[in-house]
């Protein structure tokens, strides 16, 4: 089902920041400016988009890894649902530093929490006093919250989606130094870096609607 101009400003995606905070990097995207705040361009959204959308596509049909990045905490149950319905790997709570730059590290820790899940089921941890279970138990909860919904992935992800690219900075210094990660940013209007254009979505990302809207249609 194709994206439409109507659907995109029903969402409220084509709402920009206030033009004092937008950054002039992003102005080829806009289609103008009321009442002090920066309008996106509808057709731009769209193809952004559809852009999105054929890359992730593309990347599962080929087997990729695809990760979904996101620290917004308005939006992290609905990612959770998102990830599992398409088959995609996210951090929603809190990402590590030096995910990709030093992924090796942080799939020793994801394998690491694995074996303490598959150990949560043994007969020798059955075995057991309450309180070490209750220990092993708050350990395991720890690693959870961060890793996993990442728990799946064997490397280093092939394509990265970054909701907020000004908000995840320190995440995307990590996809720039990464020439062989594709990527694809969602940004609001305050974005202050040159990006490929086929990877970036300039858009309303303070909105629960828009955000919804943008993850669940380049994700489907």
């Amino acid at each position: 089902m194709s994206i439409t101009t109507k659907e995109v400003v029903d969402a409220q995606l084509h709402i920009g920041t206030l033009k004092s905070e937008a950054h002039p990097k992003t102005s080829k995207f806009w289609a103008d400016v009321v009442n002090g705040v920066v309008v996106v361009s509808p057709d731009a959204i769209v193809s952004q988009l559809e852009a999105a959308k054929e890359k992730i596509q593309k990347a599962k049909q080929q087997g990729k890894e695809v990760l979904v990045v996101s620290e917004k905490k308005m939006y992290a149950e609905e990612l959770e649902a998102l990830g599992t319905k398409y088959g995609v790997s996210y951090l929603n709570y809190k990402v590590p530093g030096g995910f990709l730059t030093n992924f090796d590290t942080l799939k020793k820790r994801i394998e690491s929490m694995n074996s303490m899940e598959r150990f949560l089921e043994t007969d020798t941890y059955n075995s057991l006093t309450k309180k070490e279970q209750l220990v092993y138990k708050r350990k395991l909860a720890r690693v959870f919250k961060i890793y996993k919904w990442v728990k799946n992935l064997s490397k280093k992800p092939d394509l990265v989606v970054v909701l907020d690219g000004l908000m995840m900075e320190n995440f995307v210094n990590e996809v720039e130094k990464q020439k062989e990660v594709e990527s694809i940013l969602i940004c609001g209007t305050n974005f202050p870096r040159w990006w490929k254009e086929d990877s970036l979505i300039i858009a309303n990302i303070n909105s629960h609607k828009s955000v919804d809207y943008i993850l669940t249609n380049i994700l489907s």
